[in-house]
């Protein structure tokens, strides 16, 4: 970068015959040149540390996952202010701070081996509570946040929606001691840092928020497992997999006996605690990969993934065991794919009409749909009870 001097000074330059004279006008204008290149040289590490600053900032903003937000800042501290030593301070309910993570001089953050290494009362309390909006000193002061301070320090709250959420700390700078400049670029690391945290934060929430609303709208409200909503999403995909690798599965009726004869006299509460049961056993005693769920009032459903006949019968014995050593009446229709359908409809209804004959020879017991033919040639479907 070339120096250049203004006319005035230009102008001061004037032949002299008096070595004297020119010896001072020379050192002055050495002086003068000092001082522009030290200017120079003070305007370039402040647009270096702009530019790994606005780095940092451009990545907050393409990232929503929180240990990538501070560990991108910890890094550009290190880089553009020269800290050797960088760490991160969450806030917690009641005022306690955790040590999270650390950012070593190579700009290698890793998540801190002691969460409660840090000195209390100090000023980190102060930051806490807002009492100060940043702190500084060396590491002898009484107030010193760390036992194991290294040099001079500084430390600058994180701040969302008027919360502290961290702290920033840093330590060990390149000099004696830490520059009014480091300490304002310390804000700005802090301010941004603040902000991206808190955006990634809602939109954890929200996207947390979003998963709890949709569970709660596949979720049987009394019974707590899925819903006829989520039957139909999952028994879709069922009907998709068994199709495509061509392998039997059955679907289960289960209709929970006499609930109107349970309510009449115990009341509602009692009819809804037999309800909770049902759905208790039957998912206690499904296998895992089966579909389970309440799809209205006292019938539930079952889908038997990866099952034949014989082992369909097996498992429906299974589960009408259970029902009886819990105290459960169940009556029970069983269709199965593709025998009886390929569909979710059609296998519902043939199910559905085995279970009407299930209960018609007197409850229960559980009954295979089964298409016969009859001398007339048409198909019929008498169903074959089974206790």
């Amino acid at each position: 970068m070339e120096s250049s001097l203004s006319p005035g000074e230009a102008g001061n330059v004037a032949p002299s015959s008096d070595p004297e004279a020119l010896a001072e006008e020379v050192a002055r204008l050495r002086s003068r040149l000092a001082m522009v290149e030290a200017e120079r040289d003070e305007y370039a590490a402040q647009n270096a540390e702009l530019f790994v600053l606005q780095q940092v900032f451009t990545t907050l903003n393409s990232t929503l996952e929180i240990n990538d937000i501070l560990s991108t800042v910890m890094r550009g501290v290190s880089e553009a202010l020269h800290f050797k030593r960088v760490i991160l301070f969450d806030a917690i309910d009641g005022g306690s701070l955790i040590r999270r993570l650390e950012c070593d001089s190579s700009g290698t953050v890793l998540h801190a081996s002691d969460p409660r290494e840090y000195r209390t009362p100090s000023t980190m309390d102060d930051l806490v509570t807002r009492s100060v909006e940043l702190a500084f000193g060396s590491e002898g002061d009484p107030d010193r946040p760390l036992e194991d301070g290294h040099g001079p320090y500084c430390a600058v709250p994180l701040i969302a929606r008027e919360v502290v959420r961290g702290i920033l700390y840093a330590d060990s700078p390149p000099g004696e001691e830490i520059s009014e400049n480091q300490l304002r670029m310390m804000l700005d690391f802090a301010s941004q840092a603040a902000v991206a945290v808190e955006n990634a934060r809602l939109h954890e929430e929200t996207r947390r928020l979003l998963e709890e609303s949709q569970r709660l709208a596949l979720t049987d409200s009394l019974t707590g497992i899925p819903n006829r909503r989520a039957l139909n999403e999952m028994l879709d995909r069922e009907l998709h997999t068994s199709e495509r690798y061509d392998t039997p599965f059955a679907f289960v009726i289960l209709d929970l006996d006499d609930l109107k004869k349970i309510n009449d006299t115990g009341g509602h509460g009692l009819g809804d605690l037999a309800l909770k049961r049902f759905a208790q056993v039957l998912k206690k005693n499904a296998r895992k990969g089966d579909i389970i769920a309440r799809y209205a009032g006292d019938e539930f459903v079952l889908v038997m993934a990866q099952s034949d006949r014989e082992h369909a019968q097996q498992g429906v014995q299974r589960m009408l065991a259970a029902m009886r050593r819990s105290g459960l009446s169940t009556s029970i229709g069983v269709s199965m794919f593709p025998t009886d359908g390929v569909e979710g409809q059609t296998l519902f209804h043939a199910a559905d009409e085995a279970l009407y004959k299930a209960k018609q020879r007197g409850k229960n017991c559980f009954v295979f749909y089964e298409r016969k033919k009859s001398a007339e040639g048409e198909f019929t479907a008498p169903s074959e009870a089974t206790t």
